[in-house]
């Protein structure tokens, strides 16, 4: 029986009202010892994965199944997804022929691992080359596979623990560039290749697209929704700098939080409709770790300053570091005569250049580091673009119709914590 018909009766056993398309029939049907799917956002890789895995593991006994996701926080998610596989069907029993399949196996169970009574596991690592290296798998699932900033260092953890036991592969993802480990199997010819567009998953609604596209810049749709490998021609900030950056941490709970280190704070606020922007990071020697970010669209510039006002009280910034132009003016008015360590900078072209550029290089130095999770920050960075017009002046903006927010937010707190100010900067508020 094929493997697709098998997985539709255990939707169904299990009264769940699901039923299978037909690119996750065919994902399900095909045993290449290498996949590779290129999708759209939302399309239901994570719940593929999971059901996939799940019933691998009931089919056959001492199976060993390893999910690798870029993330701690992604891991765990991916792994909730397998329990609610698990949780659904404990107790359903199928008759397919003269089998008889029975779903109440689990014999123990961690926050990222499973254990079946036949012998076989599923266990959700994250971005972790060591704790795959230790591990002999029947299958490997990568997800968001692009996202992954040392994918080479994970294909050489993965390729050796698959291949005693001839072990299968798959990568999922949408794409981040033309670059690394997902970009170059796409590509190679060696992988059983998937596309999944959302036009495919009819469980996103038309609203749900538009809600979408109205969230996202041009790019970041090609990219995320339309399955597009983008040039980085204009980008002043490649994926491999980008993700060069990164690290698995969580964002602090400004309340909770205890300090030795400076912190540093940058805010762009927004006009019409663009976001008002907070970014916390904490300086370390030259290490600049963003700590804390947020985001406020459509509320109350009364509201954002009282939380603002909040944040600094709480956390105790050495500086912070305000767009002092548009809604800004009023906005520094207000704060710096409260907070002495709040300046504002007046945004020209001579400025912007210079703040832009104090960022790229301390990214290129690999001196901000930022959370992996924090995709609208990166996808911003991305495709932030230095553009020289045809009389030699060089531009630093997002492209048309797209944000630079947490760009500029982001840039405002590493200039706080990284360059002296001066009078054609800054604006200082005399207290007499």
């Amino acid at each position: 029986m094929r493997k697709s018909l098998l997985a539709q009766l255990i939707v169904e056993a299990a009264e769940t009202g699901v039923k299978l398309y037909d690119w996750q029939k065919r994902w399900l049907d095909d045993d290449s010892r290498f996949r590779i799917m290129l999708k759209s956002r939302a399309v239901g890789g994570s719940f593929l994965i999971a059901l996939e895995s799940f019933l691998d593991s009931l089919l056959n006994p001492n199976f060993t199944i390893l999910l690798v996701s870029f993330s701690m926080r992604q891991s765990l998610e991916l792994f909730r997804k397998v329990k609610e596989h698990i949780n659904r069907w404990k107790g359903v029993r199928i008759k397919v022929g003269e089998e008889i399949y029975t779903f109440n196996a689990t014999l123990s169970e961690t926050k990222t691992m499973v254990e079946f009574q036949n012998g076989s596991r599923i266990v959700s690592l994250p971005n972790n080359p060591d704790a795959i290296r230790g591990f002999r798998a029947d299958h490997v699932y990568v997800d968001e596979a692009a996202m992954f900033k040392n994918d080479f260092e994970i294909k050489s953890a993965i390729i050796p623990c698959i291949a005693g036991r001839e072990g299968r592969l798959s990568l999922i993802s949408t794409p981040k560039g033309k670059r690394g480990w997902f970009y170059e199997a796409w590509s190679s010819g060696v992988f059983s290749r998937h596309e999944v567009h959302y036009s495919m998953a009819p469980h996103i609604t038309k609203s749900d697209l538009e809600g979408m596209r109205a969230s996202m810049s041009p790019l970041e749709w090609e990219q995320e929704m339309e399955m597009k490998f983008l040039d980085e021609l204009n980008a002043l900030f490649p994926y491999e700098a980008i993700l060069a950056c990164t690290d698995d941490y969580p964002l602090i709970i400004p309340d909770e939080y205890k300090t030795g280190n400076p912190l540093f704070i940058g805010i762009d606020f927004g006009r019409y409709r663009d976001s008002t922007v907070i970014t916390v990071i904490e300086k370390s020697g030259d290490i600049m770790r963003l700590i804390f970010l947020k985001e406020f669209l459509g509320v109350d510039m009364a509201e954002q300053l009282e939380y603002i006002k909040r944040l600094i009280h709480v956390l105790k910034p050495l500086k912070v570091l305000i767009d002092k132009t548009g809604l800004g003016i009023p906005m520094h008015d207000f704060l710096s005569r409260e907070f002495p360590q709040v300046e504002g900078v007046t945004f020209t072209a001579t400025s912007k250049e210079a703040m832009i550029l104090n960022l790229h290089n301390h990214i290129r130095a690999k001196r901000v580091i930022m959370p992996v999770d924090a995709r609208e920050l990166i996808n911003q960075l991305h495709v932030f673009q230095r553009i020289q017009e045809k009389g030699g002046r060089v531009k630093y903006e997002a492209p048309p119709g797209s944000h630079d927010d947490y760009v500029i937010s982001l840039a405002l707190a590493v200039w706080a914590a990284t360059r002296p100010f001066d009078r054609v900067m800054a604006t200082t508020v005399w207290k007499w």
